[in-house]
């Protein structure tokens, strides 16, 4: 196999450093990439970058949305040409399954499509209606340099819901990927150049978040944080950021519910909930990792629903046939399988799997069998706690009331689920829900024109969608006195 090199990427080509990181495969534990271990010369040498090229506003932040726009449609022609190779890299790093990092690369390029699109025409208000003497102005602007921190599960996608708006807009970037999953970001900044994407504007420093991350989130140059991780750590950014009142957009943890009705398209359920709680082998911070079912249904549900689970395939991640790869590290598989044990030792009923899975040349990964418990009350830990891996909590209930209810007592509100054939239902449903996105008949599909992000714990503000790109832009009022001297007050009026 062989081994791919990195260097950082500042103000528009390879930067050297001394210290690596080695990335090695959590599916098979052979070396896969070196990454740049950075130090604080580095962090503020891509901070000076981004601040130069925001600064002279002829380079990027000030020229014409369409002249963006295109630039960014060119980098999408580029990205689209090097899908395989992104999607090799992305499955490789993170260890999921080569069709899914495949069909992550393809949504991550639809983000950027959309994003340019919104480039021509950023919005803006003109106030006629304040006299005839005057006028008002409602402008958006760029935000200013972005930093960017963003996890190791879904590379590609949680960095395309920030950075082809904030290049929309106007603004600059430096960017710290997850030291486990850096390769994809790399390539893709490269790739910006080469479609003629400015020096500086795009800067991608990697390492540790101790000091990557810190130095981010406290340099007085950079204007934002948008970050994507674990509530925990988005806390963190935001105590920080609130020293110097620095703007913050936070993607955090979830706890989603899926609730299957009696009247649900059954088969539909059935498909949606094993996506939910398998995809990206759980590490989904929109997983739905709960499912309330009525009870009416249930037992003839969980039972249809374990026999497809027993057919889901775990894999390498170059196996096309792969339903399920590897978790991300070894520390990662320990503390999902202790969540499993809490499940066990708190009374739940375990219907399948709860066990690490070596079979099948397997053995030197870290794979997790998918794990179903039934008998999950609101009390127990796997019922309130991110696990971040495959496994679902079941919970039965009699009335309507009662779902929502158990759908929401949770400190997270990222996203949930509704299946019913009944329309008034669903819509009850779906306005008491307490999350940011909610899925109908569906789960995890949407589209790149609606805002994702979450209540409660899970996050502060929006991405995708129009207000994707608003996040990154400061509104600007400007009154303009027409034709008239101003108000003066009594003392200075010229007699």
């Amino acid at each position: 196999m062989n081994v791919r090199e990195y260097e950082n990427w500042i103000d528009g080509g390879w930067a050297k450093t001394d210290r690596k990181v080695e990335r090695k495969s959590p599916a098979h534990g052979e070396l896969l990439a070196r990454f740049a271990q950075s130090d604080e010369n580095a962090v503020n040498a891509a901070i000076e970058a981004a601040r130069r090229a925001f600064d002279d506003r002829s380079i990027w932040s000030a020229i014409p949305g369409a002249e963006r726009a295109k630039a960014l449609g060119r980098w999408v022609d580029l990205l689209i040409r090097e899908i395989d190779r992104l999607a090799l890299i992305e499955a490789e790093e993170v260890g999921k399954p080569i069709r899914f990092a495949k069909a992550e690369v393809e949504w991550s390029i639809e983000l950027a499509r959309y994003a340019a699109a919104l480039a021509w025409q950023i919005p803006g208000d003109l106030v006629s209606n304040i006299g005839d003497a005057n006028l008002g102005l409602v402008t958006r602007e760029p935000r200013g340099v972005i930093g960017m921190i963003t996890p190791w599960n879904f590379p590609l996608v949680t960095l395309f819901q920030k950075l082809p708006f904030a290049l929309a807009a106007g603004c600059t970037v430096v960017i710290k990927p997850s030291e486990l999953t850096s390769g994809s970001t790399l390539e893709v900044a490269r790739l910006a150049k080469d479609a003629g994407i400015p020096d500086g504007v795009i800067n991608v420093v990697t390492g540790s978040g101790r000091t990557v991350g810190e130095m981010l989130t406290g340099h007085r140059k950079v204007d934002m944080i948008s970050f994507t991780g674990s509530t925990a750590v988005g806390i963190r950014i935001a105590q920080r950021a609130a020293e110097q009142v620095k703007r913050v957009g936070l993607e955090l943890g979830g706890k989603a519910a899926n609730i299957v009705f009696a009247d649900a398209d059954i088969d539909a359920a059935l498909d949606g909930i094993l996506l939910g709680y398998v995809l990206n082998q759980g590490e989904e911070c929109v997983q739905g990792t709960r499912l309330l079912v009525e009870d009416s249904v249930a037992d003839s549900f969980l039972e249809k629903l374990v026999e497809r689970s027993k057919n889901i395939r775990l894999g390498l991640p170059t196996d096309e046939k792969a339903d399920v790869g590897a978790l991300i590290h070894e520390k990662h598989m320990e503390q999902v399988l202790s969540y499993i044990q809490s499940g066990i030792d708190e009374g739940a009923t375990l219907l399948l799997g709860g066990n690490r899975v070596t079979e099948n040349g397997l053995g030197k990964g870290f794979y997790v069998a998918p794990t179903i418990f039934s008998d999950v009350t609101p009390e127990m830990t796997i019922f309130r706690e991110e696990i971040f891996g495959p496994v679902l909590a079941v919970t039965r209930f009699t009335s309507v009331d009662q779902a929502i209810a158990l759908a929401n007592d949770t400190n997270y509100g990222l996203g949930n689920g509704v299946w019913t054939k009944d329309i008034d239902k669903a819509i009850r449903v779906s306005r008491e829900l307490r999350s940011g996105t909610v899925y109908v008949n569906t789960f995890l599909e949407t589209a790149v024109q609606l805002p994702f992000g979450g209540f409660k714990e899970s996050g502060i503000g929006r991405e995708n969608g129009l207000d994707g790109l608003l996040e990154f832009t400061e509104v600007k009022s400007t009154f303009i006195k027409l034709g008239q001297r101003p108000h003066a007050l009594p003392h200075t009026v010229a007699n």
